[in-house]
């Protein structure tokens, strides 16, 4: 029987070593990581068939680990490397974002103490991206906390409706500080050659962390509700889809500082209605509707409202 763990290494100075070392990190033996780390020097940076080191086990899906901030500190006091991407060395994603996705803030907190970068590597901004795609509100307020930076997107994600002015020119252009589109998610679709998307990009972001007053700040500043931007998992959906799928609308606060947000997916789905969202148009990658998703979502509250609108 295997454990799925992705726990078999190819490097042969670790062959024996490599499984029992992804068992204590699991299961929070830090005896046993100890032990192992000094009978294989190097085994930090050891990396599984599939690319992943012991510390991106830790901060694997689901996260949490037992003992985590125990097993952390061995690892990183025996050489692993905060920043190293996993799977893809070259445009894997790291320690930090993985466990930003998982809303997991002790490990956030480890990583971020021993020396990762709370903007991602390269400032490509992906902690805190991810964190919002994910839903994981308590990440979203510890990344806000340590300094996380705030481009046109990312602030209307995290619910910070305030900021958003500060991206805007006096004639209504989006000036240099609104940044550049950052995609939550590897493999997302690239725009059109010289099409400017930010408005829209920044529409879904604010749908995605479940702003209300972001999304209205956005809709009055010219973003098109009835968009389908690139850059969100090959689905080209209307923000309309992404209110109406409850993505990110999972129960939680806004984060701290943050002007109050949608309280329901339905109070979302009412606003972009309110603004023209066309309840008809359908997602590029399974031709489904803003309903379809709804109730995949199962979002009831949702489903009574675009019925509504099938009858009127």
């Amino acid at each position: 029987m295997t454990s799925g763990w992705d726990d078999q290494t190819p490097e042969a100075a670790y062959a024996a070593a490599f499984a029992p070392a992804v068992r204590a990190v699991k299961q929070g033996d830090a005896a046993e990581l100890a032990r192992l780390m000094r009978a294989y020097p190097g085994l930090a940076g050891a990396r599984s068939v599939e690319g992943r080191t012991l510390l991106h086990h830790l901060c694997d899906y689901p996260g949490r680990c037992p003992r985590l901030r125990e097993t952390g500190r061995l690892l990183l006091a025996a050489g692993a490397d905060v920043n190293a991407r996993a799977i893809d060395p070259e445009r894997g994603e790291t320690a930090l974002q993985w466990a930003s996705s998982n809303d997991d803030t002790e490990t956030v907190e480890l990583l971020l103490a021993a020396g990762a970068s709370v903007d991602g590597l390269d400032d490509d901004r992906r902690p805190l991206a991810q964190a919002i795609w994910y839903g994981c509100s308590a990440v979203v307020r510890l990344l806000l906390a340590r300094g996380a930076s705030l481009d046109l997107e990312l602030a209307a994600g995290a619910g910070r409706a305030e900021v958003l002015p500060s991206f805007f020119a006096a004639d209504g252009t989006l000036l240099a500080g609104a940044g550049r589109h950052r995609p939550p998610v590897n493999g997302s679709l690239a725009g059109e050659p010289g099409q400017d998307e930010r408005l829209e990009q920044a529409l879904v972001y604010a749908v995605l962390g479940g702003s209300a007053a972001a999304a209205a700040y956005l809709l009055g500043r010219g973003a098109d509700v009835n968009a389908r931007p690139s850059g969100f998992d090959r689905l080209r959906a209307t923000p309309l889809h992404w209110a109406a799928g409850g993505v990110a609308l999972r129960a939680t606060p806004p984060p701290d500082g943050a002007a109050a947000g949608a309280r329901s997916a339905a109070e979302l789905v009412a606003l972009l209605l309110a603004h023209g969202a066309d309840p008809t148009l359908t997602d590029s990658r399974f031709g489904a509707t803003p309903l379809g998703w709804a109730r995949y979502g199962e979002q009831q509250e949702v489903i009574a409202l675009l019925l509504t609108q099938e009858t009127t």
